[in-house]
């Protein structure tokens, strides 16, 4: 690795904790009670149904599509899937809203601005499933088949075969996927601000309207639940990462042909 191609890796790396030292700096002497009103509790609540049931809606359906895909070798359809991904959220978030907003056949089913979100979630889970599924697939073209054919010999249901001779090989990219998804959608701003409601509003959506409210001291509020966010993530990163560590080596063994 050349010279400068070091400096620029550690940059990179410098700036995630660059931005949790501001965080750190900026919360210095913050009275933590305030984050204790109503709108930040409601929008934590929100944050969670929203951000939760997207990813697990994504993991589920592009876990599926990968496993449907590899089994049939549709190449076209894999082409097919990975087109959403070229969206920006802003384009998808316009296109869905122009959809639930009337004057279309779904109109009626579904509607923006409507408080329980489903058309928050169903903008991400159309974005996102494309993303689990370039994750997953790539985990099947390893899989050894010695697995599968083991689990057909021993005759096992269909669920049974996936659990015992795929499952554990999902581990490793479901996880990644998860954290990665959450970590995203929890803090995102344009899907919900265009597609949600005023109250409540999620996380990343109060944030940035109190950072831009021009009162100088709900700043302060914004930092620090930036970066309780951030712990929470990191934590739950190290913590995924530490309780499964023995599988994932077990799996990187023996996930070849």
């Amino acid at each position: 690795m050349s010279r400068s191609s070091l400096w620029l890796s550690l940059v990179v790396l410098a700036l995630p904790f660059t931005g949790v030292t501001f965080l750190i700096y900026e919360t210095v002497g913050f009275n933590w009670s305030e984050l204790n009103d109503e709108a930040w509790r409601a929008s934590l609540a929100v944050t969670l149904y929203v951000t939760l049931t997207s990813t697990l809606l994504s993991l589920m359906i592009g876990t599926w599509l990968a496993r449907t895909i590899y089994m049939k070798r549709s190449s076209w359809l894999a082409s097919l899937l990975k087109w959403p991904m070229f969206v920006p959220h802003v384009a998808a978030a316009y296109l869905f809203y122009l959809l639930f907003s009337g004057g279309f056949p779904v109109y009626g089913l579904f509607e923006a601005n409507e408080r329980n979100h489903l058309v928050v979630i169903l903008t991400y889970v159309w974005k996102e499933v494309p993303f689990v599924f370039l994750m997953v697939v790539g985990t099947y073209g390893q899989l050894n088949h010695g697995y599968l054919d083991m689990a057909k010999t021993l005759q096992l249901k269909p669920l049974e075969q996936f659990r015992v001779a795929e499952w554990p090989f999902l581990v490793k990219p479901l996880l990644d996927s998860f954290w990665v998804l959450v970590a995203f959608i929890s803090f995102a701003y344009e899907v919900p601000a265009l597609l949600g409601v005023t109250f409540p509003e999620l996380l990343g959506v109060l944030a940035y309207e109190r950072l831009t409210t021009g009162l100088f001291l709900n700043a302060f509020e914004s930092y620090a639940v930036a970066l309780i966010w951030t712990l929470f993530i990191f934590t739950g990163v190290v913590a995924s990462y530490v309780l499964t560590a023995k599988q994932r080596r077990r799996i990187e063994r023996g996930v070849r042909r």
